[in-house]
């Protein structure tokens, strides 16, 4: 992968507390942000204040670190501390998503320049211009499957692998197309793309069996829905992860003994392979892989951002 491209970061403004960070007072502060093309990080401390206006620096960050002494704040910080001008952040307000192209590393929020946010942020930055590029359903659904994991809840974290180069793209930055293959796939997929695709496959290999679109309930944790055989009553079921791994001991035990079959997918692999039990079948990679390229709807998901190999 190209190591000169600017890397990409998810980024939340809401330095408030908990019970206040879907507030109207928060909302209005990412709104201000947006308008005068700011970003930056809270826990903001009336220590920093000699600090105003320097750039992140190792040593700043470290009196930081003891001055706040939050878990949270440090890990936030650290990743502020890698953000470069050039690099492309990524927010949402309102289920609207914005981007745009970070004009300079972090400094020290500015009690001189823009007081407008010094007692909320202790590190910020700005965008040449923040650009709306629509709702949750105008992004691909491989970046919004992605956005929707724990890890995108946070302050700040950055978007890798294919992802990275797709908002590199929608935000006109010049990069290749990435080859799609048996081993990335479920890369370019959202979460129910890959529920879907799973669907397909087991339909193929169960020609008797149809699906139960309301077993995908919170009563039937561990799996993603089931499907059941009319004539028989049997049902069987799956489980797909796209960067998750599966631990194979959890589908071993008596509670799922009740599925004539279990299919399993994970792009990132599995745990305890070893405990698999003869009802379960791990599909491989280059399986599934085939039941993509053979349907239409999915190769023309993939092939708006990726090219199939």
């Amino acid at each position: 992968m190209n190591s000169d491209l600017p890397n990409v970061w998810w980024i939340q403004c809401k330095p408030f507390s908990e019970d206040k960070r879907n507030s109207s007072e928060s909302e209005q502060f990412q709104k201000d942000c947006l308008e005068n093309n700011t970003f930056g990080m809270g826990w903001y401390r009336k220590e920093i204040d000699s600090y105003s206006g320097i750039e992140i620096n190792y040593e700043i960050a470290m009196i930081f670190k003891e001055i706040v002494n939050n878990k949270g704040f440090t890990v936030a910080q650290n990743q502020y501390s890698r953000i470069n001008g050039g690099d492309i952040v990524l927010a949402r307000l309102n289920d609207i998503y914005y981007i745009g192209e970070v004009s300079f590393k972090p400094k020290v929020s500015d009690n001189q320049k823009d007081s407008w946010y010094h007692d909320k942020l202790s590190w910020y930055s700005k965008v040449n211009d923040w650009k709306e590029i629509g709702n949750t359903f105008s992004i691909p659904h491989h970046l919004r499957g992605k956005l929707s994991g724990k890890k995108y809840r946070s302050t700040i974290a950055p978007i890798d692998g294919l992802s990275k180069y797709t908002v590199l793209s929608m935000a006109g930055v010049n990069c290749e197309k990435k080859k799609i293959n048996k081993d990335n796939f479920f890369e370019a997929m959202g979460y129910e793309d890959l529920e879907d695709l799973m669907a397909q496959y087991m339909c193929i290999n169960n020609k008797n069996y149809i699906i139960l679109p309301s077993s995908c309930k919170t009563n039937t944790p561990g799996i993603e829905y089931m499907m059941y055989n009319p004539e028989t009553s049997q049902t069987i079921a799956c489980q797909t992860k796209v960067d998750r791994k599966i631990d194979i001991a959890e589908y071993a035990n008596e509670s799922f003994r009740e599925y004539e079959k279990i299919y399993i997918f994970s792009g990132l692999g599995y745990a305890n392979i070893d405990k698999v039990s003869e009802n379960i079948t791990i599909v491989k990679n280059d399986e599934l892989y085939k039941t993509l390229l053979n349907n239409k709807y999915f190769k023309n998901i993939i092939c708006d951002y990726f090219e199939l190999e």
